[in-house]
């Protein structure tokens, strides 16, 4: 395997395969906390607070955004749920982000015959940019948009930018605003459960619905 892409592989397995087993052995804990959340939820300002915190760190944590969105939704309302639903997806990504992005640069800079090596001048040259970073830079923003909701992929694909060393402002706008749209839509589905009884559904639709599609996008990568 190549060098360049053995380290970033791995960080992005670690993140992948430490989550689902932290569930599998805690997933029946995770549960009761959820039902106990929903039943005596804390003040408004606590929630949201957090609300940001758990989906800040979802990279790596076993935390399922659907259903904490949902939840959020049915306890603050639209607006406040999706602002804060939004904030921690964001912040989290962009943990996860700068995180592989510093670990894919380091990988760079540590290979011998670094395709991103510097000409006279300092500049990189055109010519010498790798194929991934151009797809990275070129195709990258959709692929945050389209795996955004989905667990475990959404992840994968944020390390895999970052890897790729995709610049920021092509990584910013697509994550906050399809953040935005994700939570806003959960956020609605939370308030609306919650006012016709039926919010059990909701969160368990709103984590079963995502992580089925995503394993299934993942047996037929």
């Amino acid at each position: 395997m190549n060098r360049r892409l053995a380290r970033p592989l791995l960080l992005i397995t670690i993140v992948l395969v430490v989550p689902i087993a932290l569930l599998a052995i805690r997933g029946e804990s995770f549960t009761t906390q959820l039902h106990e959340w929903q039943t005596h939820p804390p003040a408004p300002r606590t929630l949201a607070a957090l609300v940001v915190a758990i989906l800040a760190v979802d990279i790596v944590l076993p935390v399922p955004s659907g259903p904490i969105s949902t939840l959020a939704g049915s306890h603050l309302g639209v607006a406040l749920g999706t602002a804060a639903s939004s904030l921690g997806m964001t912040l989290g990504a962009v943990i996860a982000f700068a995180v592989a992005r510093r670990f894919g640069a380091a990988t760079n800079e540590n290979e011998k015959g670094n395709p991103f090596s510097r000409d006279p001048v300092g500049e990189r040259s055109p010519s010498t940019a790798p194929t991934a970073e151009q797809a990275a830079r070129h195709h990258g923003p959709w692929m945050l948009v389209l795996t955004r909701p989905l667990p475990l992929v959404a992840e994968a694909a944020v390390l895999i930018a970052g890897s790729l060393n995709m610049p920021w402002r092509s990584f910013l706008p697509p994550i906050v605003v399809s953040n935005i749209v994700i939570s806003a839509t959960y956020a609605a589905l939370g308030q609306q459960a919650a006012q016709h009884h039926w919010l059990p559904l909701a969160v368990a639709a709103s984590m079963a619905i995502p992580l089925a599609i995503a394993l299934h996008l993942r047996r037929r990568a």
